[in-house]
């Protein structure tokens, strides 16, 4: 930890990027993963992942085995593992089920996590056994929140309440009106990325690389109609005040409802790794999943603005809108995997931020290591560092 403190002390006060290590080393990552995302909210996936009573989704999350499951308006995510000898519960998506029955001796839960049958626990037909107390061994559950269709938890279970949490962002969304927007499934993608999860947010959070990555994209939305979002230790991201929804699908989308200036829009960082853009007439959203600390999973999910949006003459539109998003995706893709090559060179020590136009990329790296920072000494990030609130407008917008 000393050398990270003193990595920490030249990035807060010196704006020192962070060395190449911190992005290839698989034991920072470790403490990474303790520090962010489990002592905080996390998303994980999307309430539609789970609409109805009954469904039960299984996946993997921080190499954890978890377990969504709705009963009726409750949402909940349990660890997938059964109390009796710890085998996962499901290793598939199911519908309608009542229960949640351990494929290894049949012990049965509800779908709020109790324990509700012990199959000859206590010999051939006898199906209880005094030792055993049930509430014990209910299944251990996760602390969870659905907002703007997304499923967030908190592992540690020491992360502030998720309406404190969410509050700065939320207050940031104030007009968009999130249960009105509607997923189209059809769009989805789901990506293996060669590079460090930090890469990936630093890259999205700054438009300077626009004229060189994303030429399509500058075409219609320039960088200089760009301007850097900072949210203190929530969120970071970026708005643009040249959106072009009819040059990007193709057609005339049904307009979201809340955004009264079809020319702007804002799309946010929501920390530590969930990336939402809600644009004029579609809403994209990137969730971000570390699998090592050289390789990230991202899952990009499309919504559209009401029903009326999903009817069949929309689908053209839909699709092309989604393949620009995902174009300009795959364009990062590729130069965030360069970087995080280049990363494992030793002539690169940190790097320089051009503030001008990076302060959302040196911001984040603050917020890494202010979180990081506050866990080993017990404070809060915030008392380790203050963190800007403002947007930055280009220069050439000024």
């Amino acid at each position: 930890m000393d050398q990270m403190t003193d990595d920490f002390i030249a990035l807060l006060e010196r704006n020192q990027g962070l060395p190449g290590r911190y992005f290839t080393d698989e034991a920072i990552l470790q403490v990474e993963r303790q520090k962010i995302f489990e002592d905080s909210w996390m998303c994980i996936g999307l309430s539609a992942d789970a609409p109805s009573k009954g469904d039960l989704v299984p996946m993997t999350v921080l190499g954890y085995p978890v377990l969504i499951a709705r009963d009726g308006l409750m949402l909940r995510v349990f660890h997938n593992v059964c109390s009796h000898r710890g085998s996962t519960l499901l290793a598939e998506p199911t519908h309608g089920r009542r229960r949640i029955v351990c494929p290894y001796h049949s012990w049965t839960y509800k779908l709020d996590g109790d324990l509700v049958a012990t199959p000859h626990a206590g010999g051939a037909d006898t199906h209880i056994c005094e030792q055993f107390s049930e509430k014990r061994l209910s299944l251990r559950s996760v602390r969870t929140a659905e907002w703007a269709g997304h499923i967030f938890v908190n592992f540690s279970g020491t992360a502030p309440a998720f309406t404190d949490w969410i509050r700065p962002v939320a207050e940031r969304f104030i007009n968009i009106e999130w249960a009105d927007l509607r997923r189209d499934a059809a769009c989805a993608l789901n990506l293996e990325v060669a590079a460090n999860w930090k890469i990936i947010v630093e890259n999205f959070v700054e438009s300077y690389h626009l004229p060189w990555v994303h030429r399509a994209l500058n075409a219609v939305n320039p960088m200089r109609q760009h301007y850097q979002i900072l949210g203190g230790h929530s969120y970071l991201g970026q708005g643009g005040t040249a959106y072009q929804a009819e040059r990007i699908s193709g057609a005339v989308l049904p307009r979201l409802k809340g955004i009264a200036d079809y020319s702007r829009y804002e799309a946010l960082a929501v920390l530590p790794n969930l990336i939402l853009g809600p644009l004029p007439d579609m809403a994209f959203s990137i969730v971000i999943l570390p699998e090592s600390a050289e390789r990230t999973r991202e899952r990009v999910e499309f919504f559209f603005g009401g029903d009326e949006a999903l009817l069949e003459r929309f689908a053209s539109a839909r699709q092309s809108g989604a393949n620009f998003v995902a174009s300009v995706n795959a364009e990062d893709v590729k130069i965030v995997e360069a970087v995080q090559r280049g990363r494992h060179s030793p002539a690169f020590n940190g790097g320089q931020f051009a503030q001008t136009q990076e302060a959302t990329s040196l911001q984040f790296q603050k917020i890494v290591a202010a979180q990081i920072w506050a866990g080993e000494v017990k404070k809060r990030p915030e008392d380790i560092v203050t963190l800007a609130v403002r947007d930055i407008r280009h220069p050439a917008a000024a």
